[in-house]
């Protein structure tokens, strides 16, 4: 998962060589496959860095410490993304990667991230019980942990750090958060837990989420939702919610309960722009194909485009390197960017609202 704000630093930093990988990998199955992809993409930036005439090659060192650590090809999501140089080195897990790319260049490849950040097709899942804490990114092709306990606790315990002893209730060490103590009854104080271990989860979670725009539907026993849902900071809490005990329900029974929820949000998305789009071709603020939105997006001219998927897989690689630049463009000026399937709408070309 790779937030907004470090695609606007990665996109800021330039050196004479940034190396850029990008592979698909298996979420399940033979993750041997998964390790290859990345020691060949590792391969292939060494030799174009020798092609450079570049002798210094130690910024790769972390991608290629990669290589032989098992343990970290077997917990993939369905892509994964580097970015080396002298000053920058880093992985990110993405929800999608079509094809292996290993690039050097004077500046980072990024359309690909581009993508991601826009895509609208997400949906954040929030797995919470007393016992456990756990989050989830879901996409059309399925559904992905996400590592947050760097700041979220794993449970209640954890992020109270309570002893019980009879009717008190006190924390372990004075020096930690405790906002509660004494003899209330038992509903009240366990309420009063409950309340403090939903906020620092919350707290911690929107480290990761306060920038999107993305629903987070819960996955909570019933009287959880409404106690979360009054404590949460997030603006885009989702009146949809999973039922069932999160803790006896698989990634892709979570999943499966969020089905309709996809439906609905590709269905409102696609009709407003297709909307907008027929009212504002009877004032002349449309246009259609690569070539006419490039020239405009440049100039800050468009307000918003439809990119169906189908249409950009059949593109030649100069058109789609010319869609991105465009992409960025939109992205740039705040414009709003729709990609779709095409199975509602005509994806022979593409589609864009002006803004004047």
């Amino acid at each position: 998962m790779i937030k907004k704000k470090k695609l606007e630093k990665l996109r800021e930093f330039k050196s004479d060589n940034c190396a850029s990988i990008y592979i698909p990998t298996e979420v399940t199955g033979d993750y041997e496959k998964n390790r290859i992809r990345w020691k060949n993409a590792c391969n292939d930036i060494l030799k174009q860095l020798e092609e450079r005439n570049v002798e210094k090659t130690s910024f790769m060192k972390p991608a290629l410490d990669l290589i032989d650590d098992k343990e970290f090809w077997a917990h993939q999501s369905a892509g994964l993304a580097g970015f080396y140089s002298e000053e920058e080195q880093g992985h990110y897990h993405l929800l999608s990667v079509s094809d292996t790319v290993a690039v050097v260049d004077d500046k980072f490849h990024l359309s690909p991230i581009l993508r991601e950040v826009i895509n609208e097709d997400r949906v954040f899942i929030l797995s919470l019980s007393q016992n456990e804490v756990k989050f989830y990114e879901a996409v059309n092709s399925g559904i992905f942990p996400v590592r947050i306990y760097d700041v979220v606790p794993r449970n209640m315990d954890e992020a109270l750090n309570l002893v019980i002893d009879g009717n008190q209730l006190q924390t372990h060490s004075a020096g930690g958060n405790a906002i509660f103590h004494g003899n209330d009854s038992g509903e009240d104080k366990e309420n009063m837990r409950l309340k403090q271990y939903f906020r620092k989860v919350d707290d911690g979670l929107m480290e990761f989420i306060h920038d999107e725009k993305v629903p987070l539907v819960l996955a909570c026993v019933e009287e959880y939702y409404s106690m979360y849902k009054e404590i949460t900071d997030y603006k885009h809490f989702s009146p949809h919610m999973i039922t069932g005990n999160p803790e006896q329900l698989t990634p892709a029974e979570l999943r499966a309960q969020i089905e309709p929820l996809f439906k609905e949000l590709k269905d409102k998305r696609l009709n407003k722009f297709v909307n907008t789009y027929n009212l504002k071709a009877d004032v002349d603020l449309t246009v259609d194909g690569l070539a006419s939105i490039a020239e405009l997006s440049e100039k800050g001219n468009i307000e918003s485009m439809l990119l169906c998927q189908n249409h950009w897989n059949d593109m030649n690689r100069k058109d789609k390197l010319k869609l991105d630049e465009a992409m960025f463009a939109v992205y740039d000026k705040g414009g709003e960017i729709v990609i779709t399937e095409g199975q509602h709408h005509d994806c022979d070309t593409l589609h864009a609202v002006k803004r004047y």
